[in-house]
């Protein structure tokens, strides 16, 4: 094992192996996976539709383009992005099993099966061609990806020159006092809600805590720039709690 393979990344608030950090992200998300959608309404009061929706509306999708969503989830941004592309042209990827299994379910259930591609895989190590995607999409899985500068290199690597990476993710929250409230709300019901909803307080404060480990936005800015991305800009949504990143190939 490399020097660099060793090093210590945020597993929640403790710094561990990326290799641990990568198998007990793997753990949380299988045990989370059945509950996953209804926690997501319940945290955000359902705003993570509405900032999801715009994140796939501002991003500009032509018809035609080739799209990956990275750390696909249950596949809620591949179904808004088969609204606006046609043929079997989005790749959803997760290196969680049963997070893809959630999510061909509902592109079954919901229509949107005969555009979309599956694969397990970590992001950073994807299984796809060089230059291979117009546009790839992460939504709020970029903080726990146990290596995020080899997996934005990685990123850079299957974009085609000229495309776009955009990630939705949580972030810094603006302002003194509304921080000391996000803080408040964070530690103190965040954790209470998912044991009551899913009986599984532990992945819930690893949440909390893997949040306010990630990057700010700022530094967001420099991991792009480090990487390898042109015209990098971020958006806070919602005081900062959420940023839109953006960078192109």
């Amino acid at each position: 094992m490399s020097a660099k393979d060793n090093q210590k990344v945020y597993f929640g608030d403790k710094k561990v192996s990326k290799e641990s950090k990568k198998d007990g992200v793997e753990n949380i998300f299988t045990k989370v996976s059945e509950n996953y959608d209804l926690m997501n309404d319940v945290m955000s009061f359902g705003m993570h539709r509405l900032w999801k929706k715009s994140f796939v509306e501002t991003s500009q999708i032509e018809k035609d383009d080739i799209c990956l969503d990275l750390a696909a989830g249950t596949g809620d941004i591949a179904k808004l992005i088969s609204k606006k592309v046609k043929g079997k042209t989005i790749y959803l990827c997760d290196q969680n099993n049963e997070m893809i299994e959630k999510a061909k379910e509902r592109s079954l259930d919901e229509g949107f099966y005969q555009k979309c591609n599956f694969n397990v895989s970590s992001a950073e190590s994807l299984p796809y061609e060089d230059e291979t995607f117009d546009k790839v999409f992460i939504s709020f899985g970029f903080r726990n990806f146990s290596d995020k500068k080899g997996s934005l290199k990685e990123i850079n690597r299957v974009l085609k020159k000229g495309g776009s990476l955009q990630i939705l993710e949580f972030s810094a929250a603006q302002g003194k006092n509304f921080s000391k409230l996000y803080d408040f709300y964070s530690y103190n019901f965040i954790p209470k809600i998912g044991d009551f909803i899913s009986g599984d307080h532990a992945s819930y404060d690893y949440l909390v805590k893997s949040i306010r480990t990630h990057e700010n936005q700022e530094e967001m800015l420099e991991l792009f720039n480090q990487t390898g991305y042109l015209e990098r800009t971020y958006e806070n949504i919602f005081k900062g709690i959420v940023a839109l990143h953006r960078g192109i190939k």
